[in-house]
């Protein structure tokens, strides 16, 4: 069933990213970690160039408590989900070589990392 729900929520995930994202998504013990990047196709000169990456990850008790809902409840938490994936995109800093990076932003070239808590399915 994890492996289906990891597949559902891909499908979910997928239409909100760049259509050219590349997604690595795998199960680690009972948690779900998720990497996305893509082609920024901006600089002529580097076409190859990728974005910095996104680590999603979905702790296993998420996992469960999802689960535990029932269906309706479920299709909230999904919207919900898809309302915080599409705000925090909206905010992402996509180039790992931007010039106005700053003391107070993370390391430009680590992954951002996104953590799907039950807060967020629940919100």
């Amino acid at each position: 069933m994890t492996e289906d729900l990891l597949d559902h929520w891909l499908r979910i995930i997928k239409p909100l990213l760049p259509t050219n994202a590349w997604i690595d998504s795998r199960l680690s013990g009972g948690d779900y970690i998720i990497k996305i990047d893509w082609k920024l196709e901006n600089d002529p000169r580097q076409p190859n160039k990728r974005s910095r990456k996104i680590e999603m990850l979905i702790k296993e008790e998420v996992i469960d408590y999802y689960l535990n809902m029932n269906s309706d409840e479920r299709a909230l938490s999904e919207i919900k989900m898809k309302q915080w994936i599409s705000e925090r995109y909206k905010h992402f800093t996509f180039d790992h070589d931007a010039n106005d990076h700053d003391a107070n932003t993370p390391n430009p070239t680590s992954p951002d990392k996104w953590r799907i808590s039950k807060d967020v399915l629940s919100q």
